[in-house]
């Protein structure tokens, strides 16, 4: 709970030595780096879900066929190390070890797209469109030895099992066969929305059962397990329920900024809250953070209680009851309705802070967790008494 991801490195080969860095980028940025992104921020009760993307190279001890350990570890701000150990099925088109057709994953940028396919890492479509350089099929079969005309059976289907109403079914899809490293014969699908078809929200697995001129090597499209998996698209993704990050933004604002004097006064820091769908909003969970060596406070506002607010442009307003960590730094505030009651209708949230005796000079923010959104707060503004 509280922890936030400081670095991410896996294992680039087969040795699984996790020894290559990734940086962090925004979400749904693309890329072709050594880099993730975080996709979702769910609360628990007892601890923080964090979804996350990741891409990257493989060095060249990788290339042997076989299935091995992407080994990766995450450490966490506190110190911690969590490790994960997806299997990687590395496929080779020639050789003695090579005996059955399969769907490469596009990568990089000789595949066409911006910047590349980025379905493979995990597509972020907030808004239901997946354009038509994202799902991409190549069919590689050693069983041919030129060019010639193939078919693979593709889905796209829900984290859950539910098949997308885009493909009900598996469909078949004819395409060339061939054994090369070229990407001559890639075919992309074409555009799809998933909100237009009225598909849920939630994570979908791209699949491909690749059929071979061999009828003994052909995977079974009525079996899940004998897909290939070369795609995957985050829809209005959350990972524990509750309004996806898209359909409302989180911004520095609400009441104006803050000015603080050491020992002083209490302000009320806050942000802003816009609708960006018409629809309503389940409660969210909200997490209110002070800046780390900053020598702020919360202070309670009736009794021991301490508040968050929540007021819409209609003048509605609502107060909610939270609980301070052990270290005093976070307040966590669950249930909070976001008074937001259609497309383009704005909220404020605030709590009240105070600068200890020894707070420095300066300008600083708190940090607003509200669902899978994360922003900064208005200033606040520490200066001398007098000043």
């Amino acid at each position: 709970m509280g922890a936030k991801i400081k670095q991410i490195k896996y294992a680039d080969g087969a040795d699984g030595n996790p020894d290559r860095g990734a940086g962090e980028v925004r979400r749904g940025q693309m890329g072709i780096g050594e880099e993730y992104e975080i996709i979702d921020r769910a609360f628990l009760d007892d601890a923080d879900l964090l979804t996350f993307t990741l891409r990257g190279d493989a060095n060249g001890n990788a290339d042997k066929p076989g299935i091995w350990k992407m080994r990766v570890d995450v450490r966490l701000d506190d110190g911690s190390v969590l490790t994960a150990e997806p299997e990687v099925e590395v496929m080779r088109s020639e050789g003695s070890d090579a005996t059955r057709p399969f769907v490469r994953l596009p990568y990089d940028n000789h595949w066409g797209g911006n910047p590349n396919s980025q379905a493979g890492f995990g597509y972020v479509a907030d808004d239901g469109i997946i354009p038509g350089d994202k799902l991409i099929i190549d069919l590689v079969d050693p069983l041919v030895s030129n060019d010639t005309p193939g078919s693979v059976f593709y889905q796209l289907v829900h984290e859950d099992g539910t098949p997308s109403a885009y493909t009900p079914v598996p469909e078949q899809l004819h395409v060339t066969s061939h054994k090369s490293s070229s990407t001559a014969h890639r075919t992309p699908l074409p555009p799809l929305n998933l909100r237009q078809k009225g598909d849920k929200p939630g994570y979908y697995r791209f699949l491909v059962w690749p059929q071979s001129v061999n009828s003994k090597y052909s995977a079974d499209p009525s079996d899940p397990d004998a897909a290939s998996q070369i795609g995957s698209v985050y829809y209005r993704y959350s990972a524990c329920g509750g309004a996806p990050a898209s359909t409302f933004t989180v911004s520095p604002g609400g009441p104006p900024d803050v000015t603080l004097t050491p020992g002083g006064g209490v302000g009320y820091p806050g942000v802003r809250l816009q609708a960006m769908a018409g629809e309503t909003f389940p409660d969210q969970t909200v997490r209110v953070s002070l800046p780390r060596d900053k020598k702020l406070k919360f202070v309670a506002e009736s009794g021991s209680t301490y508040l968050l607010t929540v007021q819409n442009s209609q003048g509605t307003m609502q107060h909610h009851p939270g609980s301070l960590s052990a270290d005093g730094q976070t307040l966590t505030f669950r249930h909070v309705g976001l008074l937001l009651t259609g497309a383009g209708r704005e909220a404020s949230m605030w709590v009240a802070v105070q600068a200890t005796g020894s707070a420095p000079q300066g300008t600083t923010r708190l940090t607003f967790q509200v669902g899978g959104q994360t922003s900064p707060s208005s200033a606040i503004h520490v200066v001398p008494a007098g000043a």
